[in-house]
């Protein structure tokens, strides 16, 4: 939505037909003392029924920017407050320009959410279905928290019976052991690649204290 679209919105029209004529008046265009035009001309240029262009000059006249006399129509009393009503608008507009925008980026940023919950769900979904149709794809969890654990080989810490999962590969630093031995040390920071059921994945970040986020 362009700016101008938005101006449209947050302002109505008889708001509009009272900036624009402070403006000119503060702008010099209309100096004090001046009788403007008749309400029916002033509807006229900004396309608006005679009822919205007496509202507008109502506002004006109600700040004292200029008096409503009947019969002589409209006549500027004063420059500085059109000035002062014409600053007070810009700041608040301002205020309601950058809420906006806060709210529209607000809004963006839960729609980004929605659609990222949307994939993780997803996600999932799909990670589950892979995991029933095939059981041998490896998991992996990273060991980086401390424990007693490391530096012990996997037949020292009995894995299979502990766990359930086989360990299919280690990568530590970079270098993978594939199909490791039962004489493979684990060390801090290992990446440990494995097969077993879901059970089996939760019991090796069991028993390595990593949370289910890891």
């Amino acid at each position: 939505m362009t700016t101008a679209s938005k101006n449209e919105v947050t302002t109505s029209k008889y708001q509009k037909i009272a900036i624009s004529v402070a403006q000119r008046i503060a702008s010099g265009e209309y100096e004090v003392g001046d009788k403007l035009k008749s309400r029916t001309t002033i509807a006229s240029t900004f396309n608006v029924s005679p009822e919205t262009a007496r509202k507008g000059l109502n506002i004006l006249a109600d700040l004292k920017i200029l008096t409503l006399k009947h019969g002589s129509g409209a006549i500027v009393l004063s420059k500085e407050k059109a000035i002062e009503f014409i600053n007070q608008y810009e700041s608040t507009h301002s205020i309601a320009v950058i809420k906006e925008k806060i709210r529209e980026n607000i809004k963006k940023q839960n729609d980004e959410l929605n659609d990222l919950s949307l994939l993780v769900n997803d996600f999932l979904m799909q990670s589950q279905n892979i995991s029933k149709q095939f059981p041998l794809a490896p998991y992996e969890i990273i060991v980086n928290k401390d424990t007693v654990h490391f530096g012990k080989s996997i037949g020292v810490l009995n894995l299979w019976h502990q766990t359930g999962a086989t360990v299919v590969a280690i990568e530590h630093d970079g270098k993978f052991l594939i199909s490791p031995g039962p004489y493979a040390v684990i060390e801090k920071g290992d990446h440990i690649y494995f097969v077993g059921d879901e059970a089996a994945y939760s019991r090796m970040k069991n028993y390595f204290n990593l949370s289910m986020g890891l």
